[in-house]
């Protein structure tokens, strides 16, 4: 009788590394409400699907706590994903599994435009998306044959993409979970790297395929929001039409379980259907790049799409169709001069968008914006970029003793207490909720620890109680009829507590910096 020999594990580590404070963690929010951070990672749990059976896994988030240790000492191999943002977690990681003697791999977003730099901290770098080629690559990780580098320019099949490991988080330390439907976007922004990682061709997933990935969702016992990832999620409109609709009769089917939420372009506002369709399906906001209400720098860098109608028309049309809108912006352009921050915060106050992301413009690696700077002779030596709450990394028109006084103007004029529950009160005011809208399932712990978080923190112990709650009083007096209106509207309060104080740590760290004009190399040749 033949014996089987059973099939020796391997123990992997799977690390996504540390943010740093940005507006984008929503870090004083998230511990407002007793959970650790926002979203979970999707690329490295989606990956996680895609090793083999026999491979032992171990998630670390560091968001939820730190690689130990232990982990480094358990692992046989650590796999690493992260963006730009996360560069200095990504070398404190690779640096400590380096000194523990455990062979490394990364990918993602930073592995993809920094490949070589990472080559030299990583055993192995993988440049691109994966699907395709993972089932090879993970094999010669095992056997200890893999190249050190992999560059994979193929747009595979989003298909073929199994459903995500959300087994593997801690479920309780996020405040949304996070699906993807769709890559790649058709727009030519100069500045944006989407792209170029993903094409402007959007592929997408068939509406039950997204479907089974909520249900698996549903399966671990999520209950709240979950975020759809896509860059544009109209990239398609006709298939984001057609997931809508799907979505809506599965919505009906289980009681409206989930609330989604979803970055998207301009025209969205173009398209009455779709608004219909998303709020028919409990889509209940909406992230907008809007970047500027200048038309000369939205020409500038190729946004042409923001500039069919008016800004303020398109946020206000989204409002009053039912999606709630939060929007990006941007400043230093070469088309700004001294009067775009004013012109910003006006708009911005126009448009009434309290979640407003401001930022300076940041020259990407592999970007049309990076390649013609560079040919121009404007980068930075050593730049780095991918946060674009740093200060541009090649030379702009304006100063830099300009850009941060401008920049720092900018946000103590949006983020002061009055002017940020002010906009929030009349976001709410021109947002009209309707049927089937609903807020989302939340667990008691969640709507218990977030209730009295937010009295606590922002009621209690803030210095700008006092307009905390007068929002407070005007929100539930006014629409105590619109459940939907004031859960969502409860959490843009509560969101002050991060916008508010993480604003006044930029301006203090700017405007105690010495900032002044670097040198910059002689123009390459084209």
């Amino acid at each position: 009788m033949s014996m089987i020999a059973p099939v020796k594990t391997f123990r992997v580590l799977l690390v996504w590394p540390k943010f740093p404070p940005s507006f984008w963690s929503w870090q004083a929010t998230v511990e407002a409400v007793g959970r650790k951070a926002t979203l979970p990672p999707l690329g490295l749990i989606t990956v996680a699907a895609m090793c083999p059976s026999h491979w032992e896994l171990r998630l670390v988030d560091e968001a939820v706590r730190p690689v130990s240790d232990k982990d480094l000492a358990w692992a046989e191999l650590v796999m690493v994903s992260a963006m730009e943002i996360q560069r200095e977690s990504v070398r404190a990681i690779l640096h400590r599994a380096r000194d523990a003697g455990r062979r490394t791999v990364i990918g993602g977003p930073y592995a993809a435009s920094h490949t070589p730099e990472l080559a030299l901290l990583a055993d192995h770098v993988v440049s691109g998306e994966v699907e395709e080629h993972f089932a090879d690559i993970a094999e010669a990780l095992e056997a200890g044959r893999a190249e050190p580098i992999y560059v994979l320019t193929g747009k595979p099949d989003v298909t073929l993409t199994p459903i995500p490991r959300f087994d593997l988080l801690k479920m309780d330390a996020y405040t949304a979970m996070s699906v993807q439907f769709s890559r790649g976007c058709p727009f030519q922004c100069e500045f944006c790297d989407i792209i170029v990682l993903y094409g402007r061709k959007p592929r997408t997933k068939p509406p039950q395929q997204l479907i089974r990935e909520l249900a698996a969702v549903r399966a671990m016992g999520w209950k709240g929001e979950v975020f759809l990832v896509d860059d544009n999620f109209i990239g398609n409109h006709l298939r984001a039409k057609e997931l809508c609709v799907a979505l809506k009769g599965w919505q009906e089917m289980h009681n409206y379980p989930l609330a989604f939420y979803t970055e998207a372009s301009v025209n969205l506002a173009q398209r009455q259907d779709l608004i219909d369709a998303m709020v028919d399906a409990n889509f209940q906001y909406v992230f907008l790049g809007i970047e500027t209400p200048s038309g000369e720098s939205l020409n500038e860098t190729r946004k042409f799409q923001n500039m069919r109608t008016s800004l303020v028309d398109s946020v206000h049309t989204l409002l009053q169709g039912g999606l709630w809108v939060m929007g990006g912006f941007i400043v230093g352009f070469d088309a700004d001069d001294e009067g775009i921050f004013e012109r910003q915060q006006q708009f911005i106050e126009e448009a009434a968008i309290p979640w407003a992301m401001v930022g300076m413009l940041q020259a990407l690696r592999q970007t049309a914006l990076h390649d013609r700077l560079r040919k121009e002779g404007r980068l930075y030596p050593d730049s780095t970029s991918g946060d674009n709450l740093s200060l541009p990394n090649f030379r702009t028109n304006l100063s830099r003793e300009a850009m941060v006084k401008g920049y720092c103007d900018l946000l103590e004029k949006l983020y002061s207490p009055q002017a940020y529950f002010g906009r929030a009160m009349r976001s709410l005011e021109l947002w009209h909720t309707r049927k089937p809208q609903t807020p989302a399932k939340l667990g008691w712990k969640l709507k218990v620890t977030g209730f009295f978080g937010g009295i606590w923190h922002l009621g209690w112990k803030s210095h700008y109680r006092t307009q905390f709650w007068r929002a407070l009083f005007q929100l539930v007096t006014r629409w105590w009829r619109e459940p939907t209106k004031v859960v969502h509207g409860y959490s843009v309060l509560l969101a002050g507590r991060h916008m508010i104080s993480y604003a006044e740590l930029l301006v203090n760290r700017y405007r105690s910096a010495h900032i002044v004009d670097e040198p910059v190399p002689a123009p390459a040749i084209a």
